[in-house]
């Protein structure tokens, strides 16, 4: 299979979920569109401007262990290197007694669904 075949190939079908997610923002009232979600069901789409937030939730969360994450623009997943690392064993995560008494984003989403299960 030819190689040139095969980009031209990703690169139709990556211009085709575009579309199709502009469509798909296009057919809801101008007030409801979001302009980030999913298409065909399961991928990530965001048109809005990046911001440094978005970036660093998407390439660098520590609070989140999924390696693939939304793209901050554009179609796709990026990758939440944050979580590769901790997975390759390169950074450990420990509990301090500072976390302990200063609960990061983490530890306060765990107490919150303690709460609101127990």
């Amino acid at each position: 299979m030819d190689s040139k075949w095969l980009n031209r190939l990703f690169q139709v079908a990556a211009f085709s979920l575009a579309l199709a997610a502009v469509c798909q923002e296009m057919e809801k009232p101008s007030e409801a569109r979001k302009w980030h979600g999913k298409v065909a069901g399961f991928i990530p789409y965001d048109f809005r401007l990046p911001t440094v937030e978005r970036l660093q939730e998407s390439y660098w969360n520590p609070y989140q262990s999924q390696v693939f994450t939304p793209e901050v623009f554009g179609i796709g997943w990026a990758i939440n290197f944050y979580a590769v690392l901790e997975y390759l064993r390169v950074i450990r995560v420990s509990a301090s007694e500072e976390n302990f008494l200063m609960p990061n984003k983490s530890i306060k989403e765990v107490l919150k669904q303690a709460q609101e299960t127990g």
